[in-house]
This record gives C-alpha cells, sequence and structure tokens, in this order.
C-alpha cells in the first residue's frame, strides 16, 4: 500500500505543477488572501487521500500536527454530537450522505486552516483541494469542474485535461482497492477531520 501512497504523491504534485501552468496561462489565480473555500464545511475526499493524508502527516512539525489533529477530533466530537457524522461509520456512501455532511459542517473551517488563513499541511493537501478555483470548461463551454464563483474566467479544459486527470487517478484508485483485496473499486468517500484522526485502512 505504501508504493501505492508514494504513486499518489507523484500523482499530486504533478496534477498540482499542471494547474498552476494552467492558471498562469491564462492569468487566472486565487484572490489575494481569500480562503473561503477552507471555511463552509468539509469538501469530500478519496480514500486514498484519506491514506495519503494520514501517511503524510508523519512528515508534520510534532506541534502543527499536535494542533491538527486536536481541531479535527474537536470537530469531529461536534458532528457527532449533531448526530452528523459517526467514528463507526466514517464512510459517505452517497451523494446524499456527501451532500448531508457538507450542510452540518458548513460553519466549520478546515482543521488544517491557521489564523491568517494559511494551509498547516499545504504541501500534503488532497486533490480536490489542488483543482478548486475557477472553473474548467471543456468543448461547447461544458463544465467539467465547478469553480468557487469569484473568477471572471475560466480554465480550458486543453489547458489543464480534467478528464484525463481522474482517469489518472481512478487507476490509483482501483489500484488500492486491488491491493486491499477487493474485487472492484468503490464509491466512497470520508472527510478530511476523519482522514487525519482514523485509520481509514479498516474500512476499505
Amino acid at each position: 500500500m505504501k508504493k501505492i501512497i508514494r504513486n499518489y504523491s507523484r500523482f499530486l504534485k504533478l496534477t498540482s505543477d499542471q494547474y498552476a501552468s494552467a492558471s498562469q496561462k491564462n492569468k487566472v489565480k486565487c484572490k489575494r488572501g481569500c480562503y473561503e473555500c477552507c471555511t463552509v464545511g468539509f469538501f469530500d475526499i478519496t480514500l486514498l487521500d484519506a491514506l495519503h493524508l494520514r501517511e503524510s502527516l508523519k512528515q508534520v512539525p510534532p506541534h502543527i500536527r499536535k494542533r491538527v489533529l486536536d481541531k479535527a477530533n474537536e470537530q469531529l466530537d461536534l458532528l457527532e454530537k449533531k448526530g452528523a457524522f459517526s467514528r463507526e461509520d466514517p464512510l459517505l456512501k452517497s451523494l446524499k450522505a456527501i451532500d448531508s455532511i457538507s450542510r452540518r459542517s458548513a460553519k466549520m473551517s478546515c482543521p488544517a486552516l491557521n489564523e491568517t488563513g494559511g494551509c498547516l499541511i499545504y504541501e500534503h493537501r488532497p486533490h480536490i483541494c489542488r483543482i478548486f478555483g475557477p472553473t474548467i470548461r471543456g468543448k461547447r463551454r461544458a463544465v467539467h469542474l465547478e469553480g468557487c464563483g469569484y473568477f471572471t474566467r475560466d480554465i480550458p479544459e486543453a489547458d489543464f485535461p480534467i478528464l484525463s486527470n481522474y482517469k489518472d487517478e481512478e487507476v490509483l484508485l482501483k489500484a488500492m482497492f486491488t491491493k486491499a483485496g477487493k474485487k472492484r473499486k468503490r464509491e466512497v468517500d470520508t472527510i478530511i477531520p476523519a482522514a487525519l484522526t482514523l485509520d481509514l485502512k479498516k474500512w476499505l
């Protein structure tokens, strides 16, 4: 599994490089000082993102790691008290479950966000954190990834091939499930606080 996680780390790095290049070419970037997308609830992330994040956390300085983990556990405590999430069943298995946790966590910030809007685990951040921003459009203006709405310009899919990127991610997800002894890839996700605090390998 560690080899798959290393391959995923390389995939994330390549994704970041390609996205940065496309953003620069099309003169689109996040507004300086804006971190709203990190403060309005939790994006769903894949189990491979979760395994990568938990493994990468070992590289974070201990005092920062403790701060992030304490915040993540505090958030999970609150969500469990609301009946919105369970550590005993941390997987999101449907769009309905994803929408529900997004709504119920709407006033929560990412546990890795500091007081000035910086990401404490930026180099290890999940896939969605690397590609979210301006809308990415394909031919005939088809939306392939909806952006945050603050951008007046889009990124054309020709400059950042998001569909190809998704396919590459799917290959790695399938490899993860195969390694775990599963016959097929399952559509299951989780949230960053759970990925940081729980060993999700047993839910594969």
